[in-house]
């Protein structure tokens, strides 16, 4: 490598870095056709659902182009010396965007359990969600402003950490397995009692077809909500004690932040996955012979709730 050159001279974070470019860069055309479909459709447009997992895209496709920095960061290594400060921003924010998957994907859960339970409306934002998104919102805001302003995130080598030298910084290391864990055992819980609700009572429900077509819809949501709250609790569980369990290299620092990356590549595969509306939606431009249903995983359950989606 020409001494003189702009590219990283370490040919591994050089590596490295054009690795999290691409694994960044693909998901974004991805994201697109799946924002698109959620807004496209008046039904799932009003869901209050749907504004929520679209709002988790929002995190997701954020969460990718900070993560495409990060591979140009390694790429060039002169950000880093010239304005680290910028950089450390970017890692600061991408950090944030993660923990605010946490609150939405709690909100969301709770969001299911309301109409599951209490009737709530699907298309009606109720107080208490209102309520929680903005005490989420702050949380979130606080986290984030107060990490560029003491610019306690860093990028050391092909990995971001705290940076340990910066005033609480240790602390709002821990906060964040305080707001993970209990977050992921929220969601998990609240489909398991969905499930669960579903099956008793479609075992007193005349309608067989109709209760099994809501049980396999539930199901479906928690197929996709164990998949991401395992995922997420197991990425937590490594980043936070992979000093104490590996051997710290390069390629073990970038293994575990790739599993960061691809965070966002398998949210968007489980929601194409298990959402038949969204699916169709997408394919509808590349074929005209995929029939528009409003139907919808995340619909309000027939069993439960005479409130249907306004279309």
């Amino acid at each position: 490598m020409v001494e003189n050159s702009v590219f990283n001279s370490d040919t591994e974070l050089l590596i490295i870095g054009v690795i999290y470019a691409i694994l960044s860069a693909i998901v974004f055309p991805v994201y697109v056709l799946i924002i698109h479909a959620l807004h496209s459709r008046s039904d799932l447009r009003e869901n209050i659902s749907y504004k929520l997992i679209n709002l988790l895209n929002y995190c997701d496709v954020s969460q990718a182009s900070c993560h495409f920095l990060t591979g140009l960061f390694l790429i060039f290594p002169f950000f880093t010396k010239k304005v680290d400060f910028f950089v450390r921003i970017v890692g600061c924010t991408a950090n944030t965007l993660w923990l605010a998957t946490f609150v939405i994907m709690a909100i969301l859960s709770l969001a299911r359990i309301g109409i599951a339970f209490f009737k709530t409306k699907p298309t009606k934002w109720s107080i208490w969600m209102i309520v929680a998104l903005v005490i989420g919102s702050i949380y979130i805001f606080l986290v984030w402003a107060i990490g560029c302003i003491t610019q306690n995130f860093q990028l050391t080598g092909p990995s971001w950490s705290y940076d340990m030298t910066v005033k609480f910084a240790g602390l709002f290391a821990d906060l964040e397995l305080v707001l993970c864990f209990p977050t992921l055992a929220l969601s998990f819980c609240s489909y398991i009692l969905i499930i669960y609700s579903i099956y008793k009572v479609s075992k007193r429900q005349i309608s067989q077809l109709k209760s099994s077509s809501s049980l396999r819809t539930e199901v479906g949501i928690l197929i996709q909500a164990t998949i991401l709250t395992t995922y997420m609790a197991i990425l937590i569980t490594f980043w936070h004690n992979a000093e104490s369990w590996f051997k710290m290299t390069n390629v073990t620092l970038a293994a575990l932040n790739c599993v960061w990356i691809l965070f966002s590549h398998l949210n968007s595969i489980l929601l194409i996955a298990t959402n038949k509306g969204v699916r169709n939606q997408i394919l509808k431009p590349f074929c005209n012979r995929v029939p528009s249903r409003h139907t919808s995983r995340l619909g309000p359950l027939s069993h439960v709730s005479s409130v249907n989606i306004e279309k």
